[in-house]
């Protein structure tokens, strides 16, 4: 038989089990109250809770009473888990909320100060872009104004003639093609 302090050490041992699993629920309420999880995210995020839970409350029954499972284990891990709820359960979610707001901010700050620095890093780049797109700008609009007068003119000149020889040759490549018959014959 064991000796008296082992058991009560053993029994402290799954109080404090059981409001650590208490305080794991807590966490995961929280988070599903954060991400607002819906039917899908719901069901997996209970399932790595379950998985979680049980794991820690195994490895730490293993450390603090040698994985004996007997009745004052349930017992300790309820009584631990009541216990947590009804003192400590408010402030635990008070305080993790406030931590998720924390990170909150935290995010925001850091995205303000990479936009900050990001613009400082583009700002060469727009100005340049913007000095050269002026002169560029008023190039393109100048020879579109004339390269559409050059296109008549070049076309007055060489177009109708180059436009009659391409006739030509088409005419003649397709009397070479047998499949295809001539209006002529």
């Amino acid at each position: 038989m064991e000796p008296l302090v082992n058991q009560i050490y053993a029994f402290a041992a799954t109080l404090v089990i059981g409001a650590i699993a208490g305080f794991c629920y807590d966490y995961y309420l929280v988070v599903r109250g954060v991400f607002k999880l819906k039917k899908v995210g719901t069901c997996l995020g209970d399932i790595i809770f379950w998985l979680f839970t049980t794991t820690l409350v195994f490895t730490l029954l293993i450390l603090g009473n040698w994985g004996v499972v007997r009745l004052y284990v349930f017992i300790g891990l309820g009584l631990g888990a009541l216990l947590y709820f009804q003192s400590l359960s408010v402030v635990m979610r008070r305080l993790v909320r406030f931590k998720f707001y924390l990170l909150y901010e935290i995010w925001k700050l850091i995205v303000r100060i990479a936009l900050f620095f990001w613009k400082i890093i583009i700002f060469p780049v727009r100005l340049l872009f913007l000095i050269l797109s002026y002169p560029l700008n008023l190039l393109r609009v100048i020879f579109n104004k004339t390269g559409s007068r050059l296109k008549g003119i070049f076309y007055n000149l060489l177009g109708k003639r180059v436009e009659r020889g391409i006739i030509r040759l088409k005419a003649k490549l397709s009397a070479l093609a047998f499949w295809k018959k001539r209006k002529d014959d």
